[in-house]
């Protein structure tokens, strides 16, 4: 399942993912991808290629349900679509637009001036 974020993004696609809940995977040919237990085990896990374009985030995300046999000349064990990953899709595109917000509204305010840790609970003697 593919689909495009349009840009400007909030953070690199590396940062993104990692804040998604998704590690660096080190795929066939020196790939890198990112991936997501959906449980306790090794599988099934969400598998995410990600590549920086036009300003905006291109997401190539499957569903490996056991490891690949690609040596073997057997068949990868994924599932390119369904509701499984329609919904980890609209996770992942509203959680990312929610860091946009984050990012807008951040950027906009003025942080308080910080205060000492007895200064926050005593308050000052002025």
């Amino acid at each position: 399942m593919k689909s495009f974020l349009p840009g400007p993004l909030p953070d690199n696609a590396r940062n993104l993912l990692r804040r998604l809940g998704y590690g660096e995977h080190l795929g066939h040919g020196g790939q890198i991808s990112f991936s997501r237990r959906t449980s306790g085990g090794n599988f099934p896990r969400f598998h995410a290629y990600v590549e920086e374009q036009n300003n905006g985030l291109q997401l190539n995300l499957h569903l490996d349900q056991k490891p690949s046999n690609l040596g073997s000349g057997a068949m990868h064990g994924g599932e390119y679509d369904g509701p499984i990953l329609e919904q980890e899709m609209g996770r992942m595109i509203s959680m990312i637009q929610s860091f946009r917000q984050e990012n807008e509204t951040g950027e906009e305010s003025t942080p308080s001036p910080k205060k000492g840790f007895w200064k926050s609970l005593f308050g000052s003697n002025e």
